[in-house]
């Protein structure tokens, strides 16, 4: 079955399955109310009939089954949860692989047009690169999935290892859709992490203070000492003595108490989901992937530690109900107990933490990753080499563009040519081409498998220059900020870096002659470093360049043909220089001219 296929499977499946469960919610509704009007009837008649026991032996019975029912309806109100997310999950899936539209996060809030290459190639935004992969629920994983995409890795041992897990993953689907739906269950908000990252900052307030430590078992001891002398001497004053110790001692340490509260309070539920994610990675197979087994060792002391994390924040809690709050509070320093518990667990694991997110957003990004891999089955992974750099594919596409619609072309650059001009009409393809290969570069050195029938590429820095926009704000016109551009790729390529540069139309804010002059200067200059490139452009005199450097730089070209005065394109990339022009042509059929 294709992808497509089993995701229709799967929503048919999921909503038979929520109708099931709400019929089942609804019985459990109905039941609960009935044993609880039963309950009170018989209670009513336990008083009103001379307190007959039989009466109260039922009422107990029914209450009995009153909590079991409403036991069984909160489980199945989460199972309904938990199915409705999946559903949603599915539905998203459907969506995607037979529209191409993505309903998934698309990581606009990571845009940023200063760097060196991720507006240029969609990788944020609407209908990104970003989008089609997302599939984090934590915002954990959101920004890991954004720094990979951001900084892709360098080493071929890295990439091959990160190809292993995407690879072991990728057919596991019921583990990777059981993960991503946890994950989004999580609900995770800023200030979760950014709160248990700063409380673990604090220094230790409580746990070094002896004196606390003992008077927290000491004095609600001597408070029963002074129930029970209450009580058998009618004397009340020793009670009153150490309940009003009790008062004091609590009123010390509010505030450190309530600091420490403020930065965990309310997010129990997110560190117990934390600790569920921790636990399927740790109960998944890692079968060969290295670092699978790396990780899973890391959440076997990770899930339980974030679950007691999660039950002492949950017990804390507590301190704004009434009940605690005057009576424990005051009687056992239920306060004491609590922040001495936390920063216990602080002491044992606070080295730990950070490692154990880690964990959590690693296995979003590669679970993100490998459902992008199950959902592309004719994408390739690439061989990654770090001998020299290269570039050679055949077959290569735009990995955002449908199956159906994409015309795939060949590459081969660093064997030995370094550098391509790549000439053409408007409109025949230039552009979306170096957006095709800088996005399945990238793609590769995230250890995903690649639109293309054979990719083999070295890791290097990608950069370009293809989308340049002025900035009023920063006052900086579109030539300088274009300038600005070209003048940070020099600066990474004079620091000795493997670069991949794409270009598109530059210079295009002065005159033809110093554009023309400018462009060929600024080609020579990079081939003084260590990199390769692809300019496209529409000055086809650039093309004499490879006859000044003929084992470095070749000409390629897309070019449109007129027909029966109709404009047509093939979108397929020939050696040479283009010949053809259309810009006279369309501005006629427009009636521009």
């Amino acid at each position: 079955m294709t992808p497509l296929a089993i995701y229709e499977q799967q929503i048919n499946d999921y909503k038979a399955e929520i109708s099931q469960v709400q019929r089942r919610l609804s019985i459990l509704g109905w039941t609960r109310l009935a044993f609880f009007v039963a309950a009170l009837y018989c209670g009513y008649a336990f008083f009103s009939r001379h307190f007959d026991y039989t009466w109260l032996a039922a009422a107990i019975v029914l209450l009995g089954g009153f909590v079991v029912l409403l036991i069984r309806y909160l489980s199945q109100q989460e199972k309904l949860t938990l199915l409705k997310t999946f559903l949603e999950l599915n539905e998203k899936e459907w969506q995607l692989a037979a529209s191409g539209q993505s309903g998934f996060d698309d990581g606009g809030r990571f845009a940023d047009e200063q760097h060196p290459y991720t507006g240029d190639l969609d990788v944020f935004g609407h209908a990104s690169l970003y989008a089609h992969v997302n599939r984090t629920g934590t915002l954990l994983g959101s920004n890991a999935l954004a720094d990979a995409l951001k900084t892709p890795l360098q080493g071929v041992e890295q990439i091959a290892q990160h190809q292993a897990v995407i690879r072991e993953l990728a057919p596991r689907f019921k583990f990777r859709q059981l993960f991503a739906v946890h994950a989004a269950l999580t609900n995770e908000q800023p200030e979760d992490v950014a709160g248990l990252k700063k409380w673990l900052s604090l220094p230790l307030e409580f746990l070094d203070k002896k004196w606390l430590n003992i008077a927290r078992w000491l004095m609600p001891a001597l408070l029963v000492v002074g129930a029970v002398f209450y009580f058998v001497t009618d004397q009340y004053y020793l009670f009153t003595c150490f309940f009003c110790i009790n008062l004091l001692i609590l009123g010390a340490n509010m505030k450190k108490v309530g600091d420490q509260h403020q930065l965990l309070s309310n997010k129990e539920k997110t560190f117990g989901r934390f600790a569920l994610l921790l636990r399927l990675i740790n109960a998944e197979s890692a079968g060969s992937a290295v670092l699978l087994k790396e990780q899973q060792g890391k959440a076997t002391a990770a899930n339980n530690a974030l679950h007691q994390l999660s039950r002492i924040c949950s017990a804390m809690d507590q301190r704004l109900n009434q009940l605690v709050g005057l009576a424990l509070n005051s009687l056992v320093l239920y306060d004491l107990h609590c922040v001495f518990a936390l920063e216990k667990w602080k002491e044992r694991n606070k080295e730990e933490v950070q490692g154990w997110l880690d964990v959590i957003a690693r296995m979003e990004v590669w679970n993100s990753m490998a459902t992008f891999a199950y959902n592309h089955p004719a994408y390739i992974y690439p061989t990654i080499t770090g001998e020299t750099s290269r570039l050679i594919a055949t077959g290569i596409g735009h990995p955002l563009i449908p199956a159906e619609e994409c015309v795939r072309n060949g590459i081969s650059i660093g064997n030995p040519q370094e550098f391509l001009i790549i000439t053409g009409s408007n409109m025949s393809g230039k552009s979306t081409f170096l957006r095709s290969v800088g996005s399945n570069l990238l793609m590769g050195m995230c250890g995903m498998p690649v639109c293309a029938e054979s990719f083999s590429c070295s890791p290097m820095q990608i950069m370009t220059s293809m989308r340049i926009k002025d900035s009023i704000a920063k006052h900086t016109s579109y030539f300088q900020a274009e300038l600005l551009r070209l003048q940070q790729i020099v600066e990474v390529l004079k620091g000795g870096e493997r670069v991949f540069i794409l270009l598109d139309e530059i210079l295009k804010g002065t005159n033809s002659e110093d554009k023309l002059s400018g462009s060929r200067r600024l080609i020579e200059h990079f081939l003084q470093y260590h990199c390769l490139g692809m300019i496209a452009t529409h000055d086809l005199e650039l093309g004499h360049l490879e006859e000044t450097y003929p084992q470095r730089i070749r000409n390629y070209c897309f070019e449109s043909t007129i027909k029966d005065d109709q404009l047509f394109f093939d979108y397929r990339i020939r050696e040479g220089v283009a010949r053809n022009k259309n810009a006279t042509f369309l501005m006629q059929k427009m009636e521009i001219i």
